[in-house]
Formats: structure tokens, C-alpha cells, sequence
């Protein structure tokens, strides 16, 4: 594990060109600041939390010429895992996308990497708290509130919206908090009943859980990548295989453990501290504090898995194909929701122009829309999964579409689920996207006509015939609107009469360029192109925070809906100081983050 303490003529030179800032700017402390800690109060700090203050030096610190921050790692094996969110979970700084951190000390050839950019900390966090007491998050906490400064929280870096790091920030490293306890019977606070749950350290990955539940006889709902840690993905809600049965992680927590930016450490459930229990179920990633332990509810095993699907194109570079692969596209779509209700989850993902040509195989850029449907059925047998299937194909247009069914299978739920942490190589530069969520409303009781046009519409390219593509995640449905009430949380109210959680990937962004600016061109075409359609095709509904657009211009709408101003009042209570800042989060817009300076400050 890297040390506290390294040569410290490498902190006055990271600091020396640093813009001084005033008090009058209302701006969270940087080192360029008067106000900003000394050594010897860093060092107080550390002896204060048991040794686990860690300085920042950046993994591929070892790429550059005399490896200026000392990293441990060796810089081939730094190049060669880049791609894979479990080695940034492993590093104490890193975040699978760097443009969030200003593409700071990249490893030379990975995406993002510029010669002329170097290895700084720049938007990295200046100092990590390797955490393994709740009292060492609290000290930590309190102490940088207490001197203005900005706290991140990191489980496994593995976000989107670029939450978890920050400039000039000292950053909560939860990957210690790894406890899982099953208890069968634990009392549900405030009633004379029992539930079937497992209590988990925040700082466990899904993998880890669902290898232990595993051993249980027990599963639980969470996130379907391995690598993807509990506490961001529960916050926002949470997805995953069984939210269509079960609903969102956040409808199953019935206790939280957590550390507020002053330093206290609330048990929070339905019958103490309900305000920010309710808030860190739905809405809280990185904004209400540190939550170290979750009490969730567990569920029976499914039986089996069937999986199942097929995939179409069109037959040739006609107009009538063009047609018929739209009309074929707007057919599956109107059917998702009757397709769920009899208990199918999965994912459709459909495709244009490039995009098409990669994920299927063909050998040109056809006109029209392309499609991979993939079914999974749960407790389900192999020949009502083929019966569907056929009947969905029967609605298509043979003369000019292309369709080609994937092999049926029937395992057992753990060896079609089991955890793969090195499944998750998507890591990069940068992921931007946007995403809404859809109801039979906007699916099946609107004309084929109406429908077309809003995926036409939704799946523009931001970059002339490089084709985009629109992923359709099954996740809401009957799991997601059966929900008790009382489990709710602050989650988005619009995930209760969704079936689909939908992605849309049109946008191009620029990964060498300056990252400030690449974001803001990528964040305006989608608020120019993109999010105006969301709007028009379903204006009562909204986004999932943890996958859509961190800069959409209607953000307090789509991430938050009517429960938005009783988040501000709770955010205001337990993070006066507003030491917790994320793009689009709550009371954000009342603060500038600068990617270039680092600064953030009061607007």
C-alpha cells in the first residue's frame, strides 16, 4: 500500500503554479491558498486516523521520466489493465473515466493520452484516507469541512458522471468496509417481523455479494457488472437482472450506516434519522455523506435461467428496407412492456449505420435500423422462450429484413450469473451518454407512426454516418411498480410506471482534446440534439442519474422530479458546508467546478 510521506519538493511543485484564490471568492481551499493546510497539519491528520492518509501519486506516475510521484505500480502493468475497472478500483485515485479527472498522468498509448499533457495531479483528489474504521472516516470528514475542503467519496471509481474524484479534494476511500453477514432473522426496525437479510460493508463490489449470498442460497438485486461497487449503485437507485421481479437495490435497504460531512455517524432506517435514510435511497451518490454498511434484503434462488434472442437487419440497401427496419424496431418496442409483464427482462439494442456494421457483423452501412434482442426468463422453460420468439419474428418483414435467432439455454441461475471482475474493459477517456425512462405510455400506446419518429429522432449521430445506437435496458415493469410505498426512498418517481431504462449513444466527444472543452461540446449537442426528444416523447418521465447525462440543462426535472426541493432541505441539514459537490447533484448549480483551475466555488 503507498504511503503517507514521500519527498516533499514534489508537493511545492505541483503547487507552485496554482492560482491563488480569495475568501471573497467563496471557493473551496486549494494549495494555493493561505488557508491551506501545512504539512505538519497533514501529518496531525494521518497520526489522527491511524497511519491511512495516503498521498496522491497517480498509478502511472511510473510512465514518465523519473516517475515524479513515486507510484508502486510498474508501468506495463498499468498500460496493460487501463481498460479494466477492477485495476481502478484497486488504485486509490483512479477512475474509470479520466477525462473527469482532466486526463491527469495518462499512461502513454491508452485513450485520452497526450504527449504534451504530462503527469500532474491535476484533477485528482490531493490526498485519499484509506479508511478502515467508521471513526477515521468521521475524523477525516469533520477535519476537511472544518478547513474548507472539498471531500470525494470513492468506492471503485467505477462512475460515469465523474462523482467519485476532484480537484484539491481529500477523497474517502470505502474499499476497506468488505463485511458480509447474513442474518436470517433481523428484527425490521419499528415492527414485530423479521427479514432474511445480508449486512455489507459499503466497500464490497456486486461480485463479491453475489458470491456470498451464493453460498447462502440467497441472491440479492444489484448491479449485472461484477466490478461495480454497492454504494454509488444503490444511491441512485441501482439496477440490474432482478429489478423487473424485485425492484431497484434501493427499494431493498432497510438500514443504512452513515458519516456526515461533519463528522457524525447516523443509523439511519424507518424510525431514526428517516430524513437522510430517505434521501440516500434513490438520490444520494457522493452528496449526503460516506455510508459504510447497508442492511439489504435477500430473495430465493431462481430455479433456472433461460436465455434467448435474435437479432435483424435490413436485407438490402432499399428504401423498402430502410422501412421495414424501422417498422420492425418500433415492433419490439411496443411489445417490451407485454413481453415483461409475462416475466422477461433483458436488453434490446439497437443500431444504425457503423455502429451496425461492428455489433453485427455486416459487411456494409445499410439505411435503416438494426436490432440484438436479448431475452432472459427466469423459473421459465426453453419452449416458451422459443414460442415468444417466434411470434415476435412473425411480426417482422421477411422480404426485407434479415433476422437470425441465438441459441436457446437453460443453466442454472449462479453459472449464468457468476461474477467475471475482468468481464468490465470499458474503461477510457470518457462515456457520455443520455438516457430516459419509458412506460407503456411511450411504447405501446402511441401510434407505429408516432413511434418511428421518435427513434428516428432519438438515435441521430453526433458525427455524420458513424451511426449510434439506442440500448433498451428491461429493468422497471411490475418489480419496479409493486414496490411498497414505504420502500420508495427519494429514488426518481418515474422508475415506478417504467418498463425501460433507455440509453442513447449518438454523441462524439473528442478524447485528446482539452477535457473542459471536449465535455462541454459533447454536454451541448446532446442538450441541442438529443434531450429536447426525451422531453417531447415523454414529459412526465426522467432520467437514472447514475447513467445519463451528468450536464443535461434539465437536470433537477429528469435526475430528482417532485422530490427535488426536499432533497436541498436535506442537503442543507447534514452538508451545510457543502463539501460534497457532483455534477448535477443536489444544489450543484449553486457551485462552479473548473476542470482547467481545479477551483470550485460559489456561484
Amino acid at each position: 500500500m503507498r504511503s503517507f510521506l514521500y519527498t516533499h519538493v514534489f508537493y511545492l511543485l505541483a503547487s507552485a503554479a496554482l492560482p491563488a484564490t480569495s475568501a471573497t471568492q467563496h471557493c473551496k481551499a486549494s494549495p494555493g491558498d493561505s488557508t491551506w493546510p501545512s504539512i505538519n497539519e497533514w501529518n496531525a491528520l494521518n497520526q489522527s486516523i491511524h497511519g491511512t492518509l495516503i498521498r496522491t501519486a497517480p498509478a502511472a506516475s511510473s510512465c514518465y521520466p523519473g516517475n515524479p510521484f513515486g507510484s508502486s505500480e510498474n508501468c506495463t502493468d498499468v498500460k496493460n489493465h487501463w481498460s479494466y475497472a477492477a485495476y481502478h478500483a484497486m488504485w486509490p485515485e483512479s477512475v474509470d473515466y479520466s477525462m473527469y479527472t482532466n486526463n491527469s498522468c495518462l499512461p502513454p498509448g491508452v485513450d485520452g493520452y497526450s504527449k504534451d499533457k504530462g503527469c500532474s495531479i491535476g484533477g485528482l483528489p490531493q490526498y485519499i484516507v484509506n479508511a478502515t474504521t467508521e471513526r477515521d472516516v468521521a475524523t477525516a470528514m469533520k477535519w476537511a469541512s472544518d478547513r474548507n475542503i472539498r471531500i470525494t467519496v470513492k468506492g471503485t471509481g467505477h462512475d460515469l458522471g465523474g462523482r467519485s474524484t476532484g480537484a484539491y479534494a481529500l477523497s474517502i476511500w470505502t474499499h476497506n468496509f468488505k463485511h458480509i453477514e447474513r442474518k436470517s432473522n433481523w428484527q425490521l426496525p419499528g415492527t414485530n417481523s423479521t427479514a432474511d437479510v445480508v449486512v455489507c460493508g459499503s466497500g464490497n463490489n456486486w461480485g463479491s455479494v453475489y458470491t456470498a449470498v451464493h453460498k447462502m442460497n440467497r441472491t440479492v438485486v444489484g448491479g449485472e457488472d461484477a466490478t461495480v461497487g454497492l454504494g454509488g449503485l444503490i444511491q441512485n437507485g441501482g439496477h440490474g437482472l432482478l429489478s423487473s421481479h424485485y425492484g431497484l437495490a434501493s427499494d431493498q435497504v432497510y438500514q443504512v450506516t452513515v458519516i456526515t460531512p461533519e463528522g457524525q455517524r447516523l443509523v439511519a432506517n424507518d424510525v431514526q434519522n428517516q430524513d437522510i435514510f430517505w434521501a440516500v435511497r434513490g438520490a444520494g451518490g457522493g452528496q449526503y455523506g460516506v455510508v459504510t454498511e447497508f442492511v439489504l434484503r435477500t430473495h430465493p434462488v431462481p430455479a433456472n435461467v433461460v436465455a434467448g434472442g435474435l437479432s435483424f437487419y435490413p436485407s438490402q440497401n432499399s428504401k423498402a428496407s430502410e422501412i421495414a427496419s424501422w417498422d420492425a424496431l418500433a415492433e419490439v418496442s411496443a411489445r417490451i412492456p407485454d413481453l415483461m409483464d409475462i416475466g422477461f427482462t433483458g436488453t434490446v439494442m439497437a443500431l444504425t449505420e457503423k455502429n451496425a456494421v461492428k455489433y453485427l457483423g455486416l459487411k456494409e452501412a445499410l439505411p435503416g435500423a438494426s436490432a440484438i434482442i436479448s431475452l432472459t426468463g427466469f423459473n421459465m422453460t426453453v419452449q416458451r422462450m422459443n414460442d415468444t420468439l417466434n411470434k415476435l419474428a412473425a411480426r417482422f418483414d421477411p422480404e426485407h429484413v434479415n433476422i437470425t435467432f441465438q441459441p436457446l439455454s437453460s443453466k442454472s441461475y449462479w453459472s449464468s450469473t457468476k461474477p467475471n471482475p475482468l468481464a468490465s474493459a470499458s474503461s477510457g477517456a470518457v462515456s457520455l451518454m443520455t438516457s430516459y425512462l419509458l412506460g407503456r405510455r411511450e411504447l405501446s400506446d402511441i401510434s407505429k407512426e408516432s413511434l418511428v419518429t421518435y427513434l428516428q429522432e432519438i438515435m441521430v449521430s453526433h458525427k455524420p454516418n458513424s451511426g449510434s445506437m439506442l440500448l433498451f435496458g428491461l429493468q422497471g415493469g411490475k418489480g419496479t411498480a409493486h414496490v411498497p410505498e414505504s420502500r420508495h426512498g427519494s429514488v426518481l418517481p418515474a422508475w415506478r410506471s417504467a418498463y425501460v431504462h433507455t440509453m442513447a449513444y449518438g454523441v462524439s466527444v473528442n478524447a485528446t482534446g482539452d477535457p473542459s472543452q471536449s465535455l462541454k461540446a459533447g454536454a451541448e449537442w446532446l442538450n441541442a440534439a438529443l434531450e429536447p426528444v426525451w422531453q417531447k416523447w415523454a414529459p412526465e418521465s426522467g432520467s437514472y442519474m447514475n447513467e445519463g447525462n451528468p450536464f443535461n440543462s434539465n437536470w433537477k426535472h429528469d435526475f430528482y422530479g417532485d422530490n427535488y426541493n426536499r432533497l436541498l432541505e436535506i442537503k442543507r441539514k447534514y452538508d451545510p458546508q457543502g463539501s460534497l459537490f457532483v455534477w448535477s447533484g443536489v444544489g450543484s448549480d449553486e457551485w462552479n467546478y473548473d476542470l482547467n483551475s481545479g477551483l470550485l466555488c460559489r456561484v
